[in-house]
């Protein structure tokens, strides 16, 4: 069997699966805001709210992906919905913004990051290196659909029970998602025959395609957390009473581009995929603040979806290029913290930009992070074999045992 035919295996699709249902969870809290906005609170004490969550995970990151290259990566995942699902039902006892909510926030913004790390991380090692793309186009698949399920069904929880049903529901999606984590086998025992001390092709911090995909990641995750934090509030100013619309065709549209092109990057090369993706992706951003109808809202959501859903695995397929089995918790990690580290200082510097300034500014600004973004890909060396993918002459993915020495002769041509 060819290996751009290996099957991905039984617990890949498992994780992929509790990733779904821990999701459910957290996309639950998207609806925060508008809990917020009952309670009369201002838009920058919601970005305030909401941001701290994001860099509270954030403080966790250094630790976390050396911890998940020693350890059972699995741990993480169980411990990370446990909690996750306890600061779920703490929330029906809160009262409104006051320091018993920054807690929880705190510590639900910690249970997140080290649950979601260690599941995509262990993703990104049981997808077959010549599909890897497209896994982890699938596993995000998983958290796509939940951007539209969670909040679509959010709201008329909310609506008809109140919000604290809908938090006790959360905290329940929790206790699901731990039992499927606690029925993954895989990770168990991988780690005790892998030398932790064997450094990237080089240290991470003489790796420049690295860190410049990094800081990709922290531009792009700049656009993303100021639509997600702030399209409820904006879409209630311009008397568009649901949020639903927009949820829902972003998530279809990023689900579609994934089954249909989740594999492109994987034969066409990474930068190819990038470029367009996140010029659609900083167009939606802007056309958002001109949106006042609800057809309108939904062809920017589908562009949204559209852009996100392939720039997201892509470049995350980029970085784990880059990995190697000793240091991937740590890839992995210096990938979702950047991409978190964007979308919590989105939540705390837009709030402020919407109060001076309005909402359109606020879009626009959060484009041109995302352009910052495409300027870095731009800049990217060209002749980088990981950003244009392990492909012989012909163009098809190289087996397993051909991939390894191509990867190494090009880490040499960097000075990896």
């Amino acid at each position: 069997m060819t290996s751009h035919r290996q099957p991905f295996p039984r617990d890949f699709y498992l994780v992929t699966i509790a990733n779904f249902v821990f999701f459910l969870n957290f996309a639950s809290f998207f609806l925060l805001p508008l809990w917020l906005s009952e309670q009369g609170e201002s838009e920058q004490t919601i970005g305030y709210v909401m941001g701290v969550g994001g860099f509270s995970g954030l403080c966790v990151l250094p630790f976390l992906g050396a911890l998940l290259d020693r350890f059972d990566r699995r741990r993480f995942t169980v411990i990370g919905s446990a909690v996750m699902a306890m600061t779920s039902f703490a929330y029906v006892a809160i009262p409104g913004a006051g320091p018993a909510l920054y807690l929880v926030r705190v510590v639900q913004g910690v249970a997140f990051t080290t649950a979601f790390v260690a599941a995509s991380t262990l993703a990104a090692e049981l997808a077959p290196r010549a599909r890897r793309g497209q896994g982890l186009g699938i596993f995000g698949i998983s958290t796509l659909l939940t951007h539209a399920i969670a909040p679509a069904l959010g709201e008329q929880i909310a609506g008809r029970f109140g919000f604290a049903v809908l938090f006790a529901i959360a905290g329940m999606l929790g206790l699901v998602a731990l039992a499927l984590n606690v029925a993954v086998r895989a990770d168990r025992h991988a780690h005790d025959a892998v030398d932790v001390a064997i450094p990237l092709r080089g240290p991470l911090r003489r790796e420049p395609l690295v860190w410049m995909s990094s800081a990709m990641m922290l531009a792009c995750g700049m656009g993303f957390g100021a639509v997600l934090t702030f399209v409820p509030t904006f879409l209630h100013s311009v008397a568009i009473e649901r949020v639903a619309p927009f949820f829902v065709s972003y998530t279809v549209a990023a689900v579609a581009v994934r089954i249909a092109l989740g594999g492109l990057s994987d034969r066409v090369g990474r930068r190819r995929v990038l470029l367009p993706s996140m010029t659609l992706l900083a167009v939606a951003i802007l056309a958002l603040g001109w949106v006042s109808s609800v057809s309108a809202l939904i062809v920017v959501g589908l562009l949204f979806g559209a852009g996100q859903g392939m720039t997201y695995p892509t470049a995350n397929a980029l970085m784990v290029d880059l990995s190697h089995p000793g240091n991937l918790g740590r890839v992995q990690t210096l990938f979702a913290g950047s991409f978190s580290a964007g979308v919590a200082a989105s939540a705390f510097v837009f709030g402020g930009v919407i109060v001076r300034f309005g909402y359109p500014t606020m879009f626009a600004a959060a484009a041109a992070f995302v352009v910052i973004g495409i300027v870095l890909v731009w800049l990217a060396p060209r002749e980088a074999a990981f950003i244009e993918a392990a492909l012989d002459p012909d163009g098809n993915v190289l087996p397993d045992d051909e991939a390894e020495p191509f990867h190494q002769s090009a880490a040499r041509a960097h000075g990896g």
